[in-house]
């Protein structure tokens, strides 16, 4: 792919990058599955020999639309032909991080926790960057459609870090939390406007719905831990690059992970 092209369809939002690679590669003109039962994937509509994926358009409402047991658990309309379209391997992914975008604003109004990082990176991204991670560490693959969909962009390394990058930013200049106070732990002391200065005596549960007890000069109070954690921002986002730079082992990834 030119990097041209690459800038500009990263400009589309969802709908419009959609409509713009059914006009580039054609429209599907098979369902995915060969009837409503979806147990078997129609062979026609591969075109792995061109190097492109068939994608779902409808991923941004159903999950794993792909696989015959959750296709059968969601509606068949997702697997019609006029609901396909075609991709590259870069362009698939970028289908994917506007679906991760979409998802989080639709669902949250702020982004102020660091656990929040991992809400944008929807499994279809990670799965999709574990792919091409290995692929470029490899230079390829034995198995000959996947090798052919690398060809598609075996010289768009650079472009490739540069999606991932922005998408990192993307993430970093809309997070409004709190990035330098670390995660609370035990025997923590905290200050609070009117109960003065107090320390952390028990954490009970996981996350950000926790219960904190915190001891203070003249009471013990329990607080909901995401009113008090805002740390954790560095480890979040340094999760987020390892996640996006891993291959299909769940193992990092260095030629990626070092560019990010």
């Amino acid at each position: 792919m030119e990097h041209n092209e690459i800038l500009t369809e990263m400009g589309m939002n969802y709908e419009t990058l959609v409509g713009y690679l059914k006009e580039k590669y054609g429209a599907a003109k098979y369902d995915y599955f060969t009837n409503v039962t979806c147990k078997t994937k129609s062979k026609r509509i591969t075109r792995t020999k061109e190097g492109l994926f068939c994608h779902h358009i409808d991923e941004d409402k159903g999950c794993n639309l792909g696989n015959s047991y959750f296709a059968r658990e969601q509606p068949y309309e997702y697997q019609k032909a006029e609901r396909l379209v075609y991709c590259n391997y870069l362009e698939h992914l970028l289908l994917h991080i506007q679906i991760g975008k979409d998802k989080y604003w639709k669902e949250h109004e702020k982004f102020t926790f660091p656990k929040e990082f991992a809400y944008f990176i929807v499994p279809g991204i990670t799965f999709i960057c574990s792919e091409i991670n290995d692929l470029f560490e490899k230079n390829g693959s034995a198995v000959e459609w996947r090798n052919r969909c690398f060809k598609e962009i075996e010289c768009n390394f650079d472009d490739y870090i540069y999606i991932l990058r922005s998408f990192i930013k993307y993430m970093v200049d809309r997070y409004t939390g709190n990035r330098e106070q670390k995660t609370i732990y035990l025997g923590q002391h905290i200050k609070h406007n009117h109960l003065g200065e107090g320390v952390i005596t028990k954490i009970t549960g996981e996350e950000m719905f926790a219960l904190v007890t915190v001891k203070f000069p003249d009471c013990e109070k329990i607080f909901l831990r995401g009113k008090i954690d805002k740390g954790g921002y560095e480890e979040s986002l340094l999760q987020v690059k390892k996640k996006l730079s891993s291959n299909p082992n769940q193992e990092s990834v260095n030629l990626v992970y070092e560019k990010l």
